[in-house]
């Protein structure tokens, strides 16, 4: 079992920020009237966007992970978000300082949900041939691509989140220099599709899983176990000897990922403090 040290949860929560960047880069030549834009804060950033996507792409990430937090710095970006008229939303990693829980204690943060950080090593084994005979897997080819966006919102249908994000997670996806998009499909149909950003920090490289979605009539088929497999092959042949994918906890995706054999990093906890108009 892979032992998460603070250095490995420092590589993770760096992966995270450059994540971060990179959507919000992408979410600039999307909306290129709208101002979104990153902050750093506590040796994470905030990543400010349009109010209509939520803690999703407006939220501060790996906040305390370089040492202790100062409450000047987080009241300069509470006033930032609430000037964009929003709340101001933390995604906090146990391993963040312990002066992070004190600040947001005396500020009046309180807890809304929380968020498994799974990470696995692939390894030679993970490149034998275990494909299923009814699912085939294969990446977006760039002529494709533009069939992305609407697969993934089809996937997640139901899942309380808006179409609108949906497609631009998914459309930022497509932008991405970093990532690779995936495809499941069942007898010639799509069934499901997710995406593998390739990241360098300075304590190593992360492949990090996201955006898994399955069309609701091929769910509890094997599909996201298909794409997971695809993915952990993938990073081993592209030399990652980590990857991470995130989930909340309970939920079916949770069972996949562990079944697949990643080990839960850590849980990480969302604050968040509503503004005062």
């Amino acid at each position: 079992m892979l032992f998460t040290s603070l250095e490995m949860a420092q590589r993770l929560e760096e992966a995270d920020i450059v994540h971060v960047i990179r959507q919000i880069e992408a979410c600039n030549q999307i909306f290129p009237e709208e101002k979104s834009f990153i902050v750093p804060i506590s040796g994470g950033v905030a990543s400010v966007t349009l109010p209509s996507f939520g803690r999703k792409l407006n939220r501060i990430t790996a906040y305390g992970m370089d040492g202790s937090v100062s409450e000047n710095d987080l009241a300069a970006i509470e006033d930032l978000f609430t000037k964009n008229t929003l709340s101001t939303e933390i995604c906090l990693c146990p391993m963040a300082d312990p002066s992070a829980l004190k600040v947001l204690a005396s500020r009046g943060y309180s807890v809304k949900s929380f968020i498994n950080s799974y990470v696995r090593v692939p390894n030679d084994e993970d490149l034998k041939e275990v494909g299923s005979q009814r699912i085939a897997i294969s990446c977006v080819p760039a002529e494709r691509a533009q069939g992305f966006p609407g697969w993934v919102a089809t996937g997640f249908k139901d899942g309380g989140k808006a179409e609108s994000l949906l497609e631009t997670l998914a459309r930022i996806a497509v932008l991405r220099a970093d990532t690779s998009l995936y495809i499941a499909t069942i007898n010639g149909k799509v069934a499901g599709s997710a995406a593998m950003a390739l990241i360098q920090t300075s304590k190593g490289g992360v492949a990090h899983f996201y955006i898994d979605s399955t069309l609701p009539e091929f769910r509890g088929q094997g599909v996201q176990a298909a794409l997971l497999r695809a993915r952990i092959a993938d990073a081993k042949k592209a030399g990652f000897d980590i990857a991470s994918i995130q989930a909340r906890p309970g939920n079916g995706s949770c069972r996949n990922i562990e079944r697949a054999g990643f080990n839960l990093a850590y849980t990480k906890t969302w604050l968040a403090k509503e503004p005062v108009f």
